[in-house]
């Protein structure tokens, strides 16, 4: 994959205390932000983005004078593909990096492209069981596979990227490290994920969120690598921490970080009476209870899986509370009861 200059030039915005962002956009789900500090000796990311994303922050960077070699530090949020698949490329032309990440991403990835063909299986097994219709279910296959083939095949395109992740320095909850003169502390907040953790700069109060929270929503990928009980967790202790500002990889700052934390958990709340409620009319699927609960629009764009899986992750913790039982079916495909 050649680096090249893009057509459109993202901006590396000012947002203050010390922090720069970047808003790169990828060819499928929302745009990612890209926060930066320039540090004493060069740049510190948090999170680098997309693979296919690489000359949009190179060109982004040269708006201000630096280069993709001025990059020091980059720490990982977590290990979805719109946020660290750029670092499989990335230390080829940056040559002097020390990436960061939680302990266990760091032990556990390896060959990340083994791990996407995992992911990959996944989110396929979630499509199996939403979609009862086979026409309807082999639609959604071919859309999911050429998304996929499309990451693989830009990985391919180039002779200098290496398929394992690297991870120079493993991070553990509560950790504190200075980078470029700038202390930074370490919150491990799983729930989105398995190995996400949440940055933040204690001399501002500005904390990384990543996926945790977008546009006052969340996102959980059940069935692949996040969970509902762990969110509810990491919910509840970011409520007790003191929060100035919440930074989000996508989407807009988040205004009132506490009271959107409290708004996000009430919606969890809502979203689950509202399974509930569904399921006590009769029987149903996973392809129902998610438009009745997010609305039939979420079809369209990359959020169909992100939609599925926070729903299903509900369904999940109805069933082991015993309030809700699965009916597997043919090829995968799933229908809900409720326990009377």
């Amino acid at each position: 994959m050649k680096v090249t200059i893009p057509k459109r030039i993202p901006p590396m915005e000012d947002i203050g205390d010390g922090v720069f962002k970047i808003v790169l956009p990828q060819p499928f789900y929302a745009p990612n932000n890209i926060y930066l500090y320039e540090g004493n000796d060069g740049l510190t990311l948090i999170d680098s983005g997309y693979i296919e994303s690489i000359p949009m922050l190179q060109a982004s960077l040269k708006t201000k004078g630096f280069s993709l070699n001025d990059i020091r530090h980059i720490i990982y949020t977590h290990n979805h593909l719109d946020h660290i698949s750029s670092a499989l490329v990335l230390k080829s032309y940056a040559k002097n990096v020390t990436y960061y990440g939680y302990r266990a991403m760091a032990d556990g990835v390896g060959n990340y492209l083994e791990s996407m063909l995992l992911f990959e299986e996944a989110t396929e097994d979630l499509f199996h069981k939403a979609f009862g219709d086979k026409e309807e279910l082999d639609r959604i296959l071919t859309e999911s596979r050429k998304g996929w083939r499309q990451f693989f095949s830009k990985f391919g395109e180039t002779k200098k990227g290496d398929p394992v992740l690297r991870i120079d320095v493993a991070i553990d909850h509560n950790d504190s490290l200075e980078l470029g003169g700038r202390l930074f502390r370490f919150l491990y907040t799983p729930g989105h994920n398995l190995y996400h953790i949440t940055p933040v700069d204690p001399a501002t109060g500005v904390y990384f969120s990543g996926d945790l929270i977008i546009a006052n929503l969340t996102a959980i990928y059940s069935e692949m690598d996040g969970n509902l009980g762990d969110y509810y967790f990491t919910l509840s202790k970011l409520l007790e921490e003191p929060i100035k500002r919440m930074l989000p990889a996508h989407g807009s700052e988040i205004e009132d970080p506490k009271k959107t934390i409290t708004l996000v958990k009430k919606t969890l709340s809502i979203l689950e009476k509202g399974v509930l409620r569904r399921l006590r009319e009769g029987e149903s699927d996973l392809k129902v209870l998610m438009e009745a609960a997010i609305g039939k629009k979420v079809h369209n764009g990359g959020h169909l899986p992100t939609a599925l899986g926070l729903v299903y992750s509900i369904i999940q913790k109805l069933v082991l509370e015993g309030q809700i039982r699965i009916e597997k079916r043919e090829n995968g495909y799933e229908v809900f009861h409720i326990v009377e």
